[in-house]
C-alpha cells in the first residue's frame, strides 16, 4: 500500500475517532439528565471512553486496510456496514461490559450501548457520506469551469 493512501486513511479515523467521542459524550450527557446513567468518577470514565473509541478507529483502520476492491468502490454494502459495526460493537461490549462494567452484558442494559453504538456509527457514517458527496460536486464543478476555459481558448485560437 501507498505511503499516501495509508496517511490519508489515518486521517479519516483519526477525524473519525475526534467525531465519534464527541457524538457519544453528548449522547451520554443528554441520557444522564435527571438520572444517574454514569456513576462514579467521570473523569476516569471519560478516560475509558475515550480508549474505547480509539479502539474502534483502529480496528476500523485495519478492517479498511484489509477489505477487498470492491468494497473500496461501494463501502455503502450491507456486508461492509456489518462488518463496521462489528468493529464498534466488539470493544463497546468487550470493554465497557467486561472490562470497565459500564453495563451488564448479561441484562436489558446492553441496549443503552447497543443504540448508542449504531446511532453514533451512522451518524459518522453519514457525516462523511455528505462530506464525500460535496467534495465530489465541488471537483465536478471545478473540471466543468476548467472545460469550459480550455473549450474558450481553443474558440479564441
Amino acid at each position: 500500500m501507498d505511503k499516501k493512501v495509508f496517511l490519508k486513511r489515518l486521517k479519516l479515523y483519526g477525524i473519525s475517532f475526534c467525531i465519534s467521542y464527541t457524538m457519544v459524550s453528548m449522547i451520554l450527557s443528554v441520557l444522564n439528565i435527571g438520572s444517574v446513567l454514569i456513576e462514579g468518577n467521570i473523569w476516569i470514565t471519560n478516560l475509558e471512553l475515550m480508549l474505547v473509541c480509539l479502539v474502534i478507529a483502529i480496528l476500523m483502520l485495519i478492517t479498511d486496510l484489509i477489505r477487498t476492491p470492491d468494497t473500496i468502490e461501494n463501502p455503502a454494502t450491507p456486508g461492509y456496514i456489518a462488518v463496521m459495526l462489528a468493529d464498534v460493537a466488539v470493544p463497546v461490549l468487550g470493554l465497557g461490559g467486561f472490562v470497565f462494567n459500564w453495563f451488564n452484558v448479561f441484562s436489558t442494559q446492553v441496549l443503552y450501548p447497543i443504540c448508542i453504538l449504531v446511532a453514533v456509527y451512522f451518524a459518522v457514517f453519514a457525516m462523511f457520506y455528505i462530506n464525500n458527496k460535496h467534495t465530489e460536486k465541488e471537483l465536478n464543478h471545478r473540471i466543468s469551469e476548467r472545460k469550459e476555459v480550455l473549450k474558450n481558448d481553443k474558440q479564441d485560437n
